[in-house]
């Protein structure tokens, strides 16, 4: 069970693909609503055909998901302000020790918070899944992940009009 929970942990905090708020943060108020319809109709095919889900427990499951992703996207968001903020800081050669402590500090308070929650989401869906179904999800959402950002990669590169 251990090694499952660690597992389901990787890969919520390899982003949280099942949800992706980065993908939607960068776009335009409309295209990221579009964005973010497209990857919740994504995550509705993999709970029910890759993790092979029945129709009440993928909503379930969604439900789970769904129930944390405001304040996981409020907490993401903290996460990459406090790696702007070291890296702003390195990229200046600063000497400002307490602004370093201060960003550190910030980084490691938020990302309890966002494990504690995590743990929360993990505990919720060990409830309602085998472990089987939990694998499952752990390799189709892994391999889900790893398409979004080849697609975004491959978008980057696209020459702009």
């Amino acid at each position: 069970m251990k090694t499952s929970k660690l597992a389901v942990a990787a890969l919520l905090s390899a982003g949280l693909v099942l949800t992706a708020p980065g993908a939607a943060h960068a776009q335009k108020p409309d295209r990221a609503a579009q964005v973010q319809k497209r990857i919740h109709q994504a995550r509705a095919r993999l709970l029910r055909n890759k993790v092979g889900l029945d129709e009440k427990k993928a909503v379930e499951v969604e439900g789970i998901l769904d129930r944390h992703a405001k304040e996981r996207k409020a907490l993401q968001t903290q996460m990459r302000e406090h790696r702007r903020k070291v890296t702003s800081l390195l990229s200046a050669d600063s000497n400002d020790q307490p602004a370093y402590s201060r960003a550190i500090a910030g980084f490691r308070s938020t990302d309890k918070k966002l494990r504690a929650l995590r743990d929360k989401e993990l505990d919720a869906l060990a409830k309602v899944l085998t472990p089987k179904q939990q694998a499952k999800l752990i390799v189709a959402a892994k391999q889900m992940q790893k398409d979004i950002r080849a697609r975004m990669q491959r978008r980057k590169r696209r020459p702009r009009p």
